[in-house]
């Protein structure tokens, strides 16, 4: 950071509520950095700024962020809860670090010092015996994090010749648990480090970190993706290294955490006993090495003489080594051809480097093809199984009605289309024993309508928690989502309502969505909008309107339910029958619904919420 530079950081988000949470962490900053948003507004970057990205925003790329911000500042990806699908993505896309939101204020801080500290880079010594092990002890301090990553990412893939994606996940959970290790472990105090230890065995790589610290049970951390862990700022980091290490163990105390991690090893590894049948067929007798930067491996050799030494190059004739790549080549070494008879060696018209050449690139290449189907059926598993932790995640955010019933009888369902959706409802607490209702539709489906809609939930919580009237409540969300939905070209309906029991009255707003009703013994009323979808148009301010409640049941549901007809209006619709033969429960309405929708070839998200007190 430049002399004289205020310590600054920039937050690109749309969000007003993520701008503000990084506001609050950093104040635990010695001495405090400004904090600022980026959205929207012109701001002269400079290098020693740190940028907090979230990665949510269509624009959140690296090739946009580099060219809008150049080379020097730090890029840092905000992934919003344990979607550790984002976050791979992120930082494959090569970003300078990434944190977890909501926020951990020891978090921010580790990562602020880390990417603004002026201090000379540490210097740090790895051992290595001569059985294979890397050892490594650093004092803890953040500082010395990214560079004994860095150092002993690049150790252990010589040493365990991991494969990109392996070192990739290696790169990511060895920064966690170093991270943790400086914070909660060993911390600060004078004196204290940080151990790790790295060896190659059977089972693949293994790496432990150890810190100093009292230890703690991994078993009592909640997991982040359930109903008690949903938006804590603990327990994310280890959700992380369970999700991208094979295995994860801690000891008793819970100061000491092995990763193990079973990645591909080179395909040509594994030739010998073929190398040896290649040999014996041919009559060739040859040595074969795969040559690195730093010395040689053996990967054949029956180039040995009477005595049981190997011959070296001067038995035979060394040809060109063969390119593999950034990671070395190999070298053949063989006896030159004679014409001594059968058993004596190779024909005189072989070409042993050409055959041995053309035979071994045919075998690496089947093992090659096998591990791309494998990888390929590997990361359509792993993508089908995040998919449905994503959706798991995704309805887990939605207020159980249970949790209502003490106000009024409620029923409840979303059911998406595809793993994630953009339908939702939300229920809310209000003073005076009030109850509010919201129902929403985007108009997408899929990742892209899901990350509208748990936007869409944040804007609600916030709004509702400050706007007593729906149409103020509406008008407040709007100001939040407006610009996602205008840079994504989706829009939304929205009905919220609030049930006021003391004044035995509804008050509603309606942003064009066409499915809210009262339904009672005697009548049923339609709901209309108010006002056009949120995101088609800007309003001024949205419209409400007051109704008498007297014992009738509110019914709302999206398009998915009502995809050929609305059950409402259609008189064999088996909700409209059980309205007409006077059965109100919510219960027994939304089970109706869904049970009239109920296709394996429907297209739409389903959601519906009914209330009664």
């Amino acid at each position: 950071m430049a002399a004289g530079d205020p310590r600054r950081i920039l937050v690109l988000s749309s969000r007003p509520d993520i701008v503000q949470a990084v506001a609050e962490a950093a104040s635990a900053i010695e001495p405090r950095p400004e904090v600022r948003g980026l959205f929207g507004k012109p701001l002269n970057v400079r290098d020693s700024d740190l940028i907090l990205v979230d990665i949510a925003e269509p624009r959140a790329t690296i090739p946009y962020l580099r060219r809008r911000f150049g080379g020097g500042p730090a890029l840092v990806a905000l992934v919003e809860g344990a979607w550790i699908d984002r976050l791979g993505s992120a930082l494959a896309e090569d970003w300078t670090d990434y944190l977890f939101y909501p926020l951990n204020a020891d978090e921010l801080g580790l990562v602020w010092e880390k990417h603004t500290s002026s201090a000379d880079a540490p210097e740090l010594t790895l051992d290595v015996d001569g059985s294979g092990r890397i050892r490594v002890v650093f004092p803890s301090r953040v500082r010395y994090q990214h560079p004994v990553v860095d150092r002993v990412v690049v150790a252990c893939r010589h040493l365990a010749e991991l494969d990109g994606e392996t070192a990739f996940r290696l790169r990511v959970t060895l920064g966690e648990a170093v991270a943790n290790a400086i914070l909660y472990g060993s911390g600060d105090r004078p004196g204290a480090v940080v151990r790790i230890t790295a060896v190659a065995g059977r089972e693949g790589l293994r790496v432990k970190v150890a810190d100093e610290g009292e230890g703690f049970d991994p078993e009592a951390v909640p997991d982040p993706i359930s109903r008690e862990g949903i938006g804590r700022p603990r327990g994310r980091g280890l959700f992380l290294l369970r999700q991208l290490a094979d295995r994860v163990e801690f000891n008793e105390v819970g100061n000491e955490v092995s990763l193990t991690f079973r990645g591909a090893p080179d395909p040509l590894v594994r030739v010998e006993p073929l190398l040896g049948r290649f040999a014996a067929v041919t009559g060739l007798r040859f040595r074969l090495d795969r040559r690195f930067d730093d010395g040689v491996r053996v990967l054949f050799d029956c180039l040995e003489s009477e005595g049981g030494e190997s011959g070296g190059s001067e038995a035979g004739e060394l040809r060109e080594t063969w390119p593999l790549g950034p990671e070395g080549g190999l070298r053949l070494v063989h006896e030159t051809a004679r014409d001594d008879g059968p058993g004596e060696g190779a024909p005189p018209d072989v070409d042993a480097a050409a055959l041995l050449a053309g035979w071994l690139a045919a075998v690496a290449e089947g093992e090659q093809a096998g591990e791309r189907l494998l990888a390929r059926r590997m990361r359509r598993e792993r993508v089908l199984a995040e998919l449905e932790i994503a959706r798991d995640l995704q309805l887990r955010l939605l207020p159980a009605p249970e949790d209502f019933r003490d106000l009024a009888r409620v029923a409840a369902r979303c059911d998406p289309s595809l793993s994630l959706g953009g339908d939702f409802y939300y229920l809310v607490r209000l003073p005076a024993g009030r109850l509010g209702i919201m129902l929403g539709d985007v108009s997408s489906h899929g990742p892209s309508a899901a990350l509208i809609m748990a936007r869409t939930l944040s804007a609600v919580a916030v709004a509702t928690g400050v706007e007593s009237e729906p149409g103020a409540a509406l008008d407040a969300m709007q100001g939040q989502l407006r610009a996602a939905l205008e840079s994504t070209e989706m829009y939304m309906t929205l009905f919220y309502g609030v049930l006021d029991p003391a004044r035995s009255e509804l008050r509603y707003a309606n942003a064009g969505h066409p499915y809210a009703y009262l339904v009672g013994p005697a009548a049923i009323r339609r709901l209309e909008a108010l006002d056009p979808p949120v995101g088609i148009a800007r309003v001024e301010a949205y419209r409400q309107e007051r109704i008498a409640w007297s014992g009738d049941t509110l019914l709302a549901f999206t398009d998915g339910l009502a995809e050929l007809s609305d059950p409402i209006a259609a008189p064999g619709a088996r909700v409209r029958r059980r309205i007409d033969r006077g059965e109100l429960d919510p219960e027994i309405l939304v089970k109706a619904l869904f049970a009239d929708s109920d296709d394996e070839m429907r297209l739409d998200d389903r959601t519906a919420v009914a209330v009664r007190l």
